[in-house]
């Protein structure tokens, strides 16, 4: 048996300085509070980690189905139930921008709204999503999250999941 203890980390932290009458004057942006998950399947815990640099070809897609295809580590399927933090990151040396959701069907629609809505990640950036409540993935109906390369090259792209079974 396994157990899982998660921590998100999504924050911006800024120190703002300049010079007035001969003094400094700071403006500081603290940072945000972790997200803890403890280890299970209710609110605020998780029980999948799914990590992997997936590689995409340039001008093609693929549909990552999050009940019932990826494997994890230790080589067991994942069959999440729950979303709780997805992590994509699309690398600085990449020439492509990735495009993800709004797959053909099977939709997971997540922190997306709606199964016509994506978003774009450019070379160099990463986006966060964070749910202590978590979405939820309906096996063959609402479970495929569909990554997408644009036309500029091949990508190595990473994406890191953390789900709940149940």
């Amino acid at each position: 048996m396994t157990s899982l203890n998660t921590i998100v980390r999504a924050s911006i932290a800024s120190v703002n300085k300049k010079t007035l009458d001969g003094r400094d004057v700071v403006d500081r942006m603290p940072d945000a509070a972790d997200i803890q998950l403890g280890s299970g399947t209710g609110y605020g815990k998780a029980d999948i980690a799914f990590i992997d640099t997936r590689t995409l070809a340039a001008s093609t897609s693929e549909n990552l189905d999050l009940a019932g295809a990826l494997v994890d580590a230790f080589g067991t399927t994942i069959v999440a139930a729950k979303v709780k933090a997805i992590m994509i990151e699309n690398p600085e040396a990449s020439l492509s921008t990735l495009t993800v959701g709004a797959a053909a069907s099977n939709t997971f629609n997540g922190p997306f709204s709606s199964a016509t809505h994506s978003v774009d990640i450019k070379p160099g950036d990463r986006v966060l999503f964070a749910s202590r409540t978590g979405w939820p993935v309906t096996a063959a109906t609402g479970d495929i999250l569909k990554v997408a390369n644009g036309a500029g090259g091949s990508v190595n792209y990473n994406i890191e999941i953390i789900a709940a079974s149940a």
